[in-house]
């Protein structure tokens, strides 16, 4: 039977400096998390309302390419291949056009959390330095 070595609790000289270097980037992202907690909840919303929206519509636009992919499949002759890809075209441009008016809009929203959040800061700034005067 095979003898088996002890297992050791000490990390071997190689690994010393990575598990160094890894410690040094968790501190890092810790500390750079702490910070953010800094930023309003409304520029969070407006953030990932915006990032949820871009994943959304990216869901939605795979969907209808394989939806596309399955009706060209279908498809016995060249001209049904040619309508498919006719009526896909044009579900595309008014996606895009859908998507863009729904992104102004949460671009807008955006800016305004960011606006509101500047100003505020901008105003406890100046109240400060009229304090301090």
């Amino acid at each position: 039977m095979p003898t088996m070595k002890p297992v050791s609790d000490s990390l071997a000289a190689d690994q010393i400096g990575a598990t160094a270097m890894i410690n040094e980037g968790m501190q890092i992202v810790k500390t750079q998390l702490g910070s953010a907690t800094v930023l309003p909840q409304k520029i969070w919303e407006a953030q990932f309302a915006m990032v949820s929206e871009v994943l959304a519509f990216m869901g939605r636009r795979m969907q209808a390419q394989a939806e596309f992919c399955a009706k060209l499949g279908r498809c016995k002759e060249i001209a049904q291949a040619v309508d498919a890809q006719q009526d896909f075209a044009k579900g595309v441009g008014g996606a895009y056009a859908d998507e863009a008016e729904r992104l102004s809009t949460l671009a807008r929203q955006n800016m305004d959390a960011w606006t509101g959040i500047s100003t505020q800061y901008a105003s406890n700034w100046t109240s400060a330095q009229k304090a301090a005067a």
